[in-house]
């Protein structure tokens, strides 16, 4: 693995004007850099789709036919709480108030993560590196998935697209 070298953000023009233009546009078109109406209304959905399908399995008895849709609509909303309700929160972009983005971070739990391993894995080891191969986890080889093209190739992964859609979701139990 080779030793990264970072130059320090103080010394950098590209990183200050990037950070200029970014802020420019949000000022420029009046919108905010945390959560609005819209990141509420979100949240309510997403949590929506996971929580009252939950609950109507867990309290009546239903055939498996009805069971099944109601688990794909609860896993659409646990990867819209994992992908973006607690996502935002982490980074502290949900809400100005820092209790709130501490709170909906907290939703990981309710989908079987935990926000400090997340923290780690994602706002270290991902954004210092990444897609930077060999330091970058969400980029490294697993298994039969092949993410870069840096990874080695496969028989396997010409059948990539048809089964990564079902076991992309079980990628972190193997880390």
């Amino acid at each position: 693995m080779n030793t990264l070298k970072f130059i320090p953000k103080d010394r950098t023009l590209f990183t200050a004007a990037v950070r200029k233009n970014v802020n420019d546009y949000f000022k420029a078109n009046n919108i905010s850099t945390k959560g609005n109406w819209k990141m509420i209304l979100k949240s309510i959905v997403m949590l929506g789709l996971y929580i009252v399908p939950f609950i109507l399995i867990m309290v009546s008895s239903m055939p498996a036919w009805i069971i099944l849709p109601l688990s794909v609509i609860m896993g659409t909303g646990m990867a819209g709480i994992g992908m973006s309700v607690m996502h935002d929160a982490v980074h502290g972009s949900y809400s100005r108030i820092s209790w709130i983005n501490k709170l909906m971070g907290h939703t990981m739990y309710l989908i079987g993560g935990n926000t400090f391993n997340w923290k780690v894995q994602h706002n270290i080891m991902h954004h210092t590196f990444t897609n930077i191969e060999g330091h970058d986890e969400d980029i490294e080889p697993k298994a039969v998935f092949r993410l870069s093209k840096h990874s080695p190739l496969k028989k396997i992964h010409r059948f990539q697209h048809l089964y990564a859609f079902f076991f992309y979701c079980l990628m972190t139990l193997l880390r």
